[in-house]
């Protein structure tokens, strides 16, 4: 019975743990691209997405990069970190 028990709580907790980095990860193109043009800054396209850690973004968009992060509210932060790739 131990092992049992021990097995579902260690596969709960992976579960949990995978379920939150999946959530914090999980960001759409669409969804970076409307955060970076709502702070008045450029980007009709997203190129990349890179996770830096629990509701922040590294976004990489065809006029520049950014960083992008989410407050407890649900609202974005955005800065240009770089111009354009070449």
């Amino acid at each position: 019975m131990l092992k049992r028990s021990t097995a579902f709580s260690c596969s709960v907790i992976l579960g949990s743990m995978v379920c939150a980095a999946a959530s914090a990860a999980d960001v759409s193109h669409g969804e970076m691209a409307a955060a970076i043009r709502s702070a008045n800054l450029p980007c009709a396209h997203v190129l990349k997405i890179d996770t830096l850690g629990d509701e922040v973004w590294v976004v990489q968009c065809n006029s520049g990069t950014f960083r992008v992060s989410r407050d407890k509210g649900g609202g974005f932060q955005v800065t240009q970190t770089g111009g354009p790739p070449e």
